[in-house]
């Protein structure tokens, strides 16, 4: 997925917050803002996806602010929250359904779009989601492939939900491959993260996806034991709206299940849903 003209302003509205979370020198803020503009500006046409371009404009400012993880606070706060979440809503979790309806509920938790904001209430909002259900259902489609499962976190928080949908895989005689982020990018899950949630608990492997701080999933970088990992995968699992923005601009890999909260409209037009959707697509590329 290449770039729309909505993204130019929703990005840069991320660069502002990002500084601030870690600076309250405004004179600092405004030049990550200026120097994220002008990369922007100089790459915006260049034939690459939108996540390759986003992602350089996010590692841009934290370069100029001086932090490798402005997020590392609210990444603890998101894991805290929703492992009370996933306590107060686990009995109404029965089937592989309800699970992955609450792994991609649990995509709300995201602080990467203009105009998106996490429910205070995240216990009630996932409940009043989950009677809601998915927009986009190919879920059936997708448990038919899961027999050697690559599965793709995105967001902090919403990890406590893929660990309980990659369980339950697990459990029903999936091989699961568990896939972080090298290094950390907006609020995304590293190895870090992942030992502290115990990811490893609900997968036969965790590895990282390679190529430091990377926005999505790029598979140029990938390190070896993703790339078998990939090769011997029967579907990918894909959470949130990186990694379809950069997946979908790859082609011959093993089917793809995107799972996620549609949080813009640009994702929401290329997709074929309406922003707010709760999806589970499935294409073959």
């Amino acid at each position: 997925m290449r770039l729309a003209p909505e993204c130019r302003a929703c990005l840069l509205s991320r660069v502002v917050a990002e500084a601030e979370y870690v600076s309250s020198d405004a004179e600092t803020v405004a030049l990550a803002l200026r120097r994220c503009t002008e990369l922007y500006d100089s790459r915006a046409n260049e034939p690459v996806g939108a996540s390759v371009i986003a992602g350089a404009v996010h590692r841009c400012c934290y370069a100029v602010i001086g932090s490798a993880d402005p997020y590392a606070g609210l990444k603890v706060q998101d894991n805290a929250v929703a492992a009370g979440v996933a306590e107060a809503v686990r009995p109404m979790l029965s089937s592989v359904h309800d699970y992955v309806v609450a792994a991609v509920i649990g995509n709300a938790m995201d602080y990467g779009v203009a105009g998106h904001e996490i429910a205070k209430d995240f216990t009630g909002y996932f409940r009043e989601m989950f009677e809601r259900g998915l927009a986009l259902d190919d879920t059936e489609r997708i448990l038919a492939l899961a027999e050697r499962v690559v599965y793709c976190t995105d967001n902090c928080g919403e990890a406590v939900f893929d660990k309980l949908l990659c369980a339950e895989l697990r459990r029903r005689g999936s091989h699961v491959t568990i896939v972080v982020k090298d290094q950390p990018m907006l609020n995304d899950v590293t190895m870090q993260e992942a030992r502290d949630l115990r990811l490893d608990e609900a997968a036969d492997a965790v590895y990282h996806a390679g190529g430091g701080a990377q926005l999505g999933l790029h598979p140029d970088v990938y390190p070896p034991e993703v790339v078998a990992a990939m090769r011997d995968a029967t579907l990918i699992i894909a959470k949130g709206l990186a990694n379809y923005e950069s997946l979908t601009e790859y082609a011959g890999l093993p089917p793809v299940a995107y799972l996620m909260t549609v949080k813009c409209e640009p994702v929401a037009r290329h997709v074929g849903a309406r922003k707010g959707d709760l999806i589970a697509v499935l294409r073959q590329q």
